[in-house]
């Protein structure tokens, strides 16, 4: 299960079960000060490696590599995918260039972080 929750300064992303076996992570903070962009929709490199994680078919769970840099996956749907693009957030000792995540609704959370955002500026 993946739970997306918006704080007063970060948005912080939660893991349980198997999702949180599956993708080697249990819990994200993500200062909203190192968010660039939000998308309703997938918005990855086409071709990244798998780093830690699974991957099948369209279930991907875990930390990917590509050549723009490090990125986490969680979902099961691809339509269904909020993407965070980041600027100077590390995860452990690598920094990420975005995160996406599988949630109920993306139009009205990537909506929600934007205005957060909004607020921030």
């Amino acid at each position: 299960m993946r739970r997306v929750e918006l704080h007063d300064d970060s948005v912080k992303i939660t893991l349980t079960g198997l999702t949180m076996i599956e993708a080697l992570q249990g819990r994200i903070e993500i200062p909203y000060g190192n968010i660039s962009a939000v998308h309703s929709t997938l918005q990855v490199p086409p071709h990244l490696l798998r780093v830690g994680g699974t991957s099948l078919g369209p279930i991907q769970e875990g930390h990917y590599v590509g050549d723009s840099g490090w990125y986490f996956l969680s979902y099961e749907n691809p339509d269904r995918v909020l993407t965070l693009d980041l600027d100077g957030f590390y995860l452990g000792r690598q920094p990420y260039c975005g995160v996406a995540v599988e949630v109920d609704d993306p139009e009205t959370m990537a909506e929600a972080i934007r205005n957060r955002l909004e607020m921030e500026n």
